[in-house]
């Protein structure tokens, strides 16, 4: 499935279009719809930026989803100081105003009770997760990558597009 086209504001206060101005040949993008679910998305977050420094080619971005019209946090305009918004959310936050909703529904979303995790090569989802990140969890994204990896250097010329397999 494609990740759903939406914009978005990062900590700065800067429009960014999902996923066309996300970084990474695979992106995992943590998506929660609550400002109690930051624990969850915190769960997350650490081995994520473990798998940026060890994967090049790697991404990751917590998506906080908000009603169209919802008030965003103060930081998602510029309201707070960059210090003060880094401490209350991750440098790759990104606010979304959007019908959520239609949001859910082109992602197979049920429900607002718990976070997402999806795992994109170019704009399609690959694989995905609900709720905190558990070893097994960790381990797959983990073995994923590094196949990714593996089969990239593989490439005699690297013409081989992101979504494609040899297999």
């Amino acid at each position: 499935m494609k990740f759903p086209t939406v914009s978005g504001r990062d900590t700065q206060g800067r429009r960014l279009t999902l996923p066309d101005d996300l970084h990474g040949e695979q992106t995992l993008v943590v998506v929660s719809f609550h400002q109690r679910q930051r624990s969850l998305v915190n769960s997350w977050r650490q081995f994520a930026s473990e798998l940026c420094e060890r994967f090049d080619h790697f991404g990751y971005y917590e998506l906080t989803v908000c009603g169209k019209g919802g008030m965003l946090p103060p930081q998602s305009m510029g309201g707070m100081s960059p210090a003060s918004a880094r401490q209350r959310t991750h440098d790759n936050t990104v606010f979304l105003s959007v019908d959520k909703q239609a949001f859910r529904r082109r992602l197979g979303i049920l429900g607002e009770q718990t976070i997402y995790a999806f795992l994109l090569e170019d704009d399609d989802v690959v694989r995905q997760a609900a709720g905190v990140l558990t070893p097994k969890t960790g381990e797959a994204l983990e073995s994923l990558l590094q196949s990714y990896r593996d089969e990239k250097h593989r490439q005699p010329n690297g013409s081989e597009s992101a979504g494609e397999s040899s297999s």
